[in-house]
């Protein structure tokens, strides 16, 4: 798997188009499926599961598609930033994956406080399963329409969400944090915006 090419986009914004992904991709898949017993949950947002948290090291192929994303991040944004992956006992934000299926959605959040930048990789994006919503410094909403094997990055401060899945096939992200180095983390803190601390 590599970077194939990278495009600027309004607002911060960063899309990684990835070349030979599928083989990367589909063991990320088949490890998540597998380690259905050891999935954790923050938050139920309308009968959802918003995050599902899996330990690095029972998904090992995440490993290739985080790095290479952080390489891209820190190129892109000039900035020395590490996704904390091996800290799961202590921060669980780095990453997770978003699964969702039809009718499901994702509201209006942001990853701000002390991650510098966030981004999502597209697993397995069916059509119609939801366009990435973002507003810009004015409040006016953009749409942006995910396919499966790329990447997209932006600041942490932005404002997106997900639109509502039409398909009847799961929608399969991967998302994550950047920090800056070094990292600054108070245990009573909250540095994603939601409650990582275990």
């Amino acid at each position: 798997m590599n970077l194939a090419s990278q495009e600027s986009l309004p607002h911060g914004l960063h899309l990684l188009e990835l070349e030979n992904y599928e083989t990367t991709f589909a063991q990320a898949l088949r490890e998540l499926e597998a380690t259905k017993g050891e999935w954790t949950f923050s938050h139920k947002i309308k009968g959802r599961w918003e995050n599902t948290y899996v330990p690095i090291r029972s998904v090992p192929a995440t490993k290739e598609i985080l790095n290479l994303a952080t390489n891209a991040a820190n190129r892109t944004f000039g900035k020395r930033l590490v996704c904390c992956q091996g800290l799961e006992n202590f921060i669980k934000d780095a990453f997770w994956f978003n699964i969702m299926g039809k009718g499901e959605s994702t509201g209006w959040h942001n990853h701000n406080a002390k991650a510098h930048v966030s981004g999502v990789c597209y697993l397995d994006v069916p059509p119609d399963s939801g366009r990435f919503k973002y507003r810009d410094p004015e409040g006016n909403v953009h749409l942006h329409t995910p396919q499966t094997g790329t990447i997209l990055l932006f600041p942490s401060s932005l404002n997106h969400a997900v639109e509502t899945s039409q398909n009847e096939q799961p929608r399969i992200s991967l998302a994550f944090n950047f920090c800056t180095l070094p990292l600054q983390l108070d245990p009573h803190d909250d540095p994603f915006a939601g409650n990582p601390f275990l």
